[in-house]
């Protein structure tokens, strides 16, 4: 046979298949099924709840009684990894904000005698940065949910502050951030 007429049977070929196929009909279904969908939360909280550091009668040198204050991963449904950071709101007198200094231990709940406690921070508060991820073998890199990190806080006035801050105050605000423990750019 010649190639022309192998090509004609071969264009006849599925004509004929494209009419044939026409006239059947196929039987179709089709069902669907719903997807919920829920982001995850993060939410900590500070324990207890309504605490303030309220600190006086400070003396140059002298450490304060030591001020528990916790984290706990309470409304997340997730594990979080958190930053500690303070900043100085206000001061009587020029420079006392610079002259206070925290000292910050960490351990797990229900260690006894806190002054063993591995320090996580010793220096000015108002460069305090306590990062959950940066202290491996001390504090946990994440805070599961229902979880509590037990923090215990020391202050004190600097040795070298003079007669110029008797009396003087300041005022601080300390931040707890948390985000999910995949977030790559965190604490950077």
């Amino acid at each position: 046979m010649t190639k022309k007429k192998l090509t004609i049977m071969a264009i006849a070929m599925v004509l004929c298949l494209a009419l044939i196929g026409g006239a059947y009909a196929y039987f179709t279904d089709s069902v669907t099924t719903s997807a919920n969908f829920t982001a995850a939360k993060v939410d900590i909280s500070k324990l207890p709840a309504n605490k303030t550091f309220t600190i006086g009668n400070m003396a140059p040198g002298v450490w304060s009684s030591p001020e528990r204050l916790d984290i706990y991963n309470s409304g997340s449904t997730i594990p979080v990894k958190y930053l500690i950071t303070a900043a100085a709101n206000s001061e009587s007198v020029a420079g006392f904000a610079d002259r206070i200094y925290v000292r910050v231990r960490h351990t797990h709940a229900g260690t006894p005698n806190e002054g063993s406690w591995p320090i996580v921070y010793e220096g000015k508060l108002k460069d305090l940065r306590i990062d959950s991820t940066a202290t491996p073998g001390v504090i946990a890199p994440s805070l599961d949910v229902n979880i509590t990190h037990v923090y215990v806080y020391e202050f004190k006035v600097a040795e070298s502050a003079g007669n110029v801050y008797q009396n003087a105050n300041a005022t601080f605000t300390v931040v707890f951030d948390a985000t999910q423990t995949n977030n790559p750019g965190w604490g950077q």
